[in-house]
């Protein structure tokens, strides 16, 4: 088992050790570039602000006493939005061949270098690549979930991370783009040359268009430090573990894309911009036509670099034709009612108890950035065919690890919970 996710294994004495949030240090939400860097309005560019908004729009605003928050197309523990998008853009109709960063609030992007003959982030992957079309960049500022959640917000900053690579993977199919994701790169280099110093880390990247031969160096840039969160309280356990697991091991190489999606792409945009994670559910059996169309999504392939093995188990408590007990698939690994236990793993809370399935994902690989990145994805497939079937869906990224470690009998890691129901 990965060192960094034993020592963050949530207990029954853990979660009561009584952390606080400091909220004179409660972090900034969006990152702003300053005025120098040009903004550059997407309202002549219909199709690419349409992917975007998809990838990380806003889609809400939810107001309380003394203040306000936005809710994204990616989901978020804690709705902490740790993520940053930035877009390389080369023969984007409307746009100067270049580097951007991507504001979610204003949907604009801010213009942070042009691009140069024969240079791009591809050289941060592959020297005999050049892509026309876009390249996302996802990074993560971990204050803003640590902050909440401590040295385990590395977790839910990984999560969070594949959640987008998911929201990218939705967005292509819904504006008629290929995408393939890219988890082995030259992170260093990134983050000196956009001057993130260790507060903003690379996680993975998104090809959304076509590859051609050609020489490719790195990006000509050296950007200043540009603060992302406000304040700032450094976790070197969370550092660290991002450093060793930047060491990625041998993959077992890239996989080609599958079909998780079959309907029509405006159908399923409108899931996208009504995604929400449901915060109770009614108790109410789900059919087996709907949790099968929830595993097909599941098991389709993913066009990535560096794809690990991501097993599901599922505990169905209310499916219809289905005994209620712990499942691989529709293959019964133990018959029995394990709704209060289902709900007792994840914390004691409702949704684990009240859903019709709740799935834990187990993994174990050395290239952690890589299997939590494929966790987070299998997540947001799972909240968009979860909306599509006409049920609810909620990401449960605590649990009592070494206990479902246990219920299952399963060595791995268990990586991420996802409840859904009616």
């Amino acid at each position: 088992m990965n060192d960094y996710h034993r020592q963050t294994s949530h207990t029954w004495e853990s979660v009561r050790s009584g952390r606080g949030m400091d909220w004179e240090r409660q972090p900034a939400v969006f990152k702003y570039y300053p005025p120098e860097f040009e903004a550059v309005s997407l309202d002549a560019c219909t199709q690419l602000r349409e992917f975007l908004h998809l990838c990380c729009g806003i889609t809400a605003e939810k107001v309380y006493p003394g203040g306000r928050y936005f809710l994204r197309a990616n989901p978020s523990a804690g709705a902490l939005y740790p993520c940053e998008l930035y877009v390389q853009s080369r023969g984007e109709p409307g746009l100067v061949d270049g580097i951007y960063h991507f504001e979610p609030l204003s949907a604009k992007l801010r213009l942070l270098s042009i691009l140069g003959p024969n240079e791009g982030v591809e050289g941060y992957f592959d020297t005999g690549c050049m892509v026309k079309g876009l390249v996302l960049l996802v990074t993560t500022l971990y204050y803003r979930s640590s902050w909440k959640y401590g040295h385990r917000a590395f977790r839910y900053c990984l999560l969070d991370s594949g959640h987008l690579l998911g929201a990218m993977e939705a967005a292509a199919y819904c504006t008629d783009r290929c995408c393939s994701l890219i988890t082995r790169f030259d992170r260093e280099r990134v983050q000196r040359d956009f001057g993130f110093a260790t507060r903003e880390l690379p996680m993975a990247m998104g090809i959304c268009g076509k590859r051609q031969p050609g020489e490719m160096h790195c990006p000509q840039m050296s950007l200043d430090f540009i603060d992302g969160s406000g304040a700032f309280s450094r976790d070197l356990i969370i550092e660290q573990a991002y450093a060793r697991a930047s060491l990625m091991s041998t993959c077992g190489g890239d996989t080609p894309a599958g079909k998780p999606y079959s309907v029509p792409s405006q159908e399923l945009a409108v899931i996208v911009s009504r995604r929400r994670s449901i915060r109770k559910f009614n108790c109410r059996p789900i059919t087996r036509a709907q949790y099968m169309a929830v595993h097909k999504v599941i098991e389709a392939g993913i066009a990535i670099d560096c794809d690990e093995d991501v097993r599901i188990f599922s505990i169905v408590n209310r499916v219809e034709a289905m005994e209620a007990g712990l499942y691989t698939h529709d293959r019964c690994l133990r018959k029995g009612e394990f709704a209060g236990m289902a709900g007792y793993l994840c914390l004691e809370q409702d949704l684990g108890a009240e859903s019709g399935v709740t799935f834990f994902l187990v993994g174990d690989s050395d290239n952690y950035l890589a299997l939590m990145f494929k966790a987070g994805l299998i997540g947001q497939r799972v909240y968009l065919e979860s909306g599509l079937q006409g049920m609810g869906c909620s990401g449960i990224g605590a649990f009592y690890d070494r206990e479902v470690v246990d219920f299952l009998e399963t060595d791995g890691m268990i990586l991420y919970a996802l409840a859904i129901g009616i």
